[in-house]
């Protein structure tokens, strides 16, 4: 009898121990249920402050490029017309003069439109249009206007079946002029930059090379970072920033092949299909 008094005692004992640890462990769960529910609301909240942030940001660097694109179209336009001879001929320095202010209006736009392109995204505000784009012909008029402000120094080779992919016209222009203008202003001045259209087995291939000054390993792993993008005394580095971040929503990438005193190529490949886009059209964009 006493013997089975004590195994009930120690029965009891026993199964009251395990009830206290089970409730030490459920309050460890509650309470770490808590701290993750808090933590998740105060995430949310960052959250939601960086958002309205970069929409505040977007909003301002919105202003600020229709600001600038006004008066610097205004200038682009009347140094066009002073290159054409519409006012009367220049003297040599005088038509150099004028073709420096052309190209560098047209870098101070197209630094507008990266400023805003990059804003956008940060914002989660971009609408990415896609449809049928020809990539051949979208290149062959970026180089056509390029030429203009670099003469006899770009060459195009888009042989074979004209590639067409799915995506944004309006950003693949951008990309590939961020792409041979970088190039132009990067490899100096007599560095000739060669574009080369390829279609492959996943989409098409975007090669831009020239035979300038090239950059170290140091630089070439710098090139597509933030702040840094090559950056130099010729730019600011965004346009690469900004195509990189372009090919990237496409579903593409990029790579980059450089050695000083040899030269610089940049592959973009881009997919047929960009990754889950339903707006599609069935016309070519040029």
């Amino acid at each position: 009898m006493a013997e089975s008094l004590g195994g009930a005692a120690v029965g009891e004992s026993l199964l009251c121990a395990a009830v206290v640890v089970l409730l030490i462990v459920l309050a460890g769960v509650a309470e770490a249920l808590r701290r993750a529910r808090r933590r998740a609301a105060e995430l949310a909240a960052e959250n939601r402050r960086w958002r309205a942030l970069a929409m505040d940001r977007a909003d301002r660097v919105a202003i600020v490029s229709h600001e600038l694109r006004t008066p610097i179209a205004l200038i682009s336009g009347a140094a066009e017309l002073l290159l054409d001879g519409t006012a009367g001929a220049l003297s040599p320095t005088q038509h150099g003069l004028v073709d420096t202010i052309d190209v560098k209006a047209s870098e101070v736009l197209a630094l507008a439109a990266d400023l805003l392109t990059d804003a956008k995204i940060d914002a989660a505000l971009f609408q990415f249009r896609a449809t049928t784009v020809d990539v051949r012909r979208v290149t062959t008029g970026i180089v056509r206007d390029l030429r203009h402000l670099y003469p006899n120094r770009i060459t195009l080779s888009a042989r074979g079946a004209s590639p067409r992919i799915m995506g944004d016209p309006d950003l693949i222009r951008q990309a590939l002029t961020n792409l041979i203008t970088n190039a132009a202003r990067h490899a100096g001045e007599e560095a000739r930059i060669g574009v080369t259209v390829r279609p492959n087995e996943d989409g098409v291939l975007i090669i831009v090379s020239d035979d300038g000054t090239g950059m170290s390993p140091e630089q070439t792993s710098e090139l597509f970072r933030r702040g840094l993008a090559g950056k130099s005394e010729t730019g600011n580095g965004l346009g690469m920033l900004i195509t990189r971040r372009i090919v990237e929503l496409h579903g593409g990438r990029c790579l980059v092949d450089s050695a000083v005193n040899v030269g610089t190529t940049i592959l973009c490949s881009l997919p047929r299909r960009t990754p889950e886009r339903d707006e599609l059209s069935a016309d070519p964009v040029a």
